[in-house]
């Protein structure tokens, strides 16, 4: 049993590096085959506001907890940081540009990355 709980963290880094790769993979296609210019509010959208900052956030987490070289954890640390950077700068372009449907779409979908936490 104790042997397991070693191999715990690099389980769940796996998992989660796996469903990230997968999510990153499905908000691509979706958004391939959906975007004609205007706002996507479906499929991954209908979630949180940017599925594929959440897909690669997650990605980054998982391969910092499954390989916790140091490499793997700057790249963690340093998507934490831009995209708390880059988000909300996003997200102001966007209600500049989609003005009140962004605004809309904001109070239905309010989860910016994480569904019931930011």
């Amino acid at each position: 049993m104790d042997e397991l709980a070693a191999y715990m963290p690099m389980i769940i880094g796996a998992a989660m590096t796996f469903f990230g790769a997968l999510t990153c993979v499905y908000w691509y296609l979706y958004w391939k085959r959906n975007y004609r210019g205007d706002l996507l509010t479906g499929g991954p959208y209908a979630v949180v506001r940017h599925p594929l900052y959440t897909g690669f956030t997650v990605l980054t987490l998982g391969l910092a907890l499954a390989v916790p070289f140091l490499e793997t954890l700057m790249l963690a640390a340093i998507t934490l940081v831009v995209l708390g950077i880059y988000v909300p700068k996003e997200e102001q372009a966007l209600l500049e540009q989609y003005g009140r449907k962004y605004g809309e779409y904001t109070k239905r979908v309010p989860w910016r990355l994480i569904p019931k936490v930011y």
